[in-house]
């Protein structure tokens, strides 16, 4: 008896649009720590984000966040989390 493989799917999920690649980058920057280990970059998760964290971070870095950024990001970090708020 033989077995049957399964065909192949793609799984890469849609593309972030092009206007929202900003808003991601910001998402990523805030919410994980980056380390280079010499064979590859490694990202760490930081704790849940709030929103004193996206204000520390504009104040940081000088970076404008907008109101729409802003639920934006913590919809991304809700999905994330896997909380029922996102």
């Amino acid at each position: 008896m033989g077995l049957i493989a399964e065909a192949q799917k793609e799984t890469s999920g849609p593309q972030c649009p092009a206007m929202f690649t900003a808003v991601y980058d910001k998402y990523r920057r805030l919410k994980f720590v980056q380390r280079d280990n010499g064979e590859s970059l490694v990202l760490y998760p930081r704790e849940q984000l709030s929103w004193q964290d996206l204000v520390a971070y504009k104040a940081i870095t000088g970076d404008s966040i907008s109101l729409l950024e802003a639920d934006l990001i913590m919809g991304i970090d809700a999905i994330f989390e896997g909380r029922e708020d996102g």
